[in-house]
């Protein structure tokens, strides 16, 4: 994978990388990439559990899509160059997740983007739209994405999760090692394998251990969207089974299902350039 802080190449003024930062209503801040083209269709990409917005390089360093859209991708709290803070209320509190999102949204003057929510955002965008609601959105695609809890959905490699929230070295870096090679299906002789797997290691162990520990509990909010929704899942994904996207098409009833028949938990990773063709086109109609 390329460095995400470097060009892929030359770029118009209007196509330059920029970092900015957003501060939480507890303070914290939340670092953001803002890519692409300033006049293109706005898109968030929200990474999930224990990465960092690099993870979604793949997508918004494709060259059509940077000259169509204007990517704006954070860290979350705990990860990456954002804050870290120290009370496991700061990471069990829905409130704090939407108000990261809603100071992202304000500090890159972002307006109605669709937002693209990945395997454990998928809480940090339903938090958004539980207390600021969908008005400032354009549309949703919840690649995997965590949002109601249906024990039928739980995969296999959810094992993989726990174990990364050991407070044993050891035992957390070989699961780091395992859920890249595991859950990402990046082996360790692909050139990226040893930079997701350093933005792994970034996380405290015990900062995943806080938020693993709260619950699903956006059925409500799910069956109330009022705006276009896209549901990507890969059917050979053991984190989170394709029965969510089943579920999802049934509590909304609108959403379009895209199901990767040969990808696992990160279908972007392993076809990307079908993910960005579908997500152009879902966010140009939205």
């Amino acid at each position: 994978m390329p460095d995400a802080l470097s060009a892929t190449g030359s770029r118009t003024a209007d196509c330059e990388l920029r970092r900015g930062k957003g501060v939480s209503s507890d303070g914290l801040p939340i670092a953001y990439w803002d890519w692409g083209n300033r006049s293109g269709i706005p898109i968030v990409l929200l990474h999930g559990f224990s990465l960092d917005h690099s993870v979604w390089a793949p997508v918004y360093e494709q060259a059509s899509l940077l000259e169509a859209c204007r990517f704006i991708v954070p860290d979350l709290r705990g990860h990456g160059a954002s804050g870290r803070a120290s009370t496991a209320d700061s990471y069990l509190d829905g409130k704090l997740w939407a108000d990261d999102m809603a100071a992202v949204i304000e500090s890159s003057g972002v307006r109605r983007p669709t937002v693209v929510a990945w395997s454990y955002s998928g809480r940090m965008l339903f938090d958004y739209i539980r207390y600021y609601g969908t008005g400032t959105l354009a549309g949703i695609n919840l690649v995997a994405a965590a949002s109601v809890a249906d024990p039928t959905a739980i995969g296999p490699d959810h094992l993989c999760l726990e174990a990364l929230c050991s407070s044993e070295p050891r035992s957390a870096e070989a699961a780091a090692a395992r859920f890249v090679s595991d859950v990402l299906r990046i082996g360790p002789d692909n050139a990226s394998f040893e930079s997701i797997a350093s933005a792994v290691r970034l996380v405290s162990p015990e900062h995943r251990l806080w938020m693993r520990r709260r619950v699903l509990d956006y059925d409500s909010v799910i069956a109330a969207l009022d705006i276009p929704v896209l549901v990507t899942h890969g059917k050979l994904d053991r984190v989170v089974l394709p029965a969510l996207a089943a579920r999802l098409g049934r509590l909304v009833t609108h959403a379009r299902i895209s199901i990767y028949e040969n990808s696992g938990h990160a279908p972007f990773l392993e076809n990307p350039q079908r993910f960005g063709a579908e997500l152009l086109r879902f966010a140009s109609g939205a």
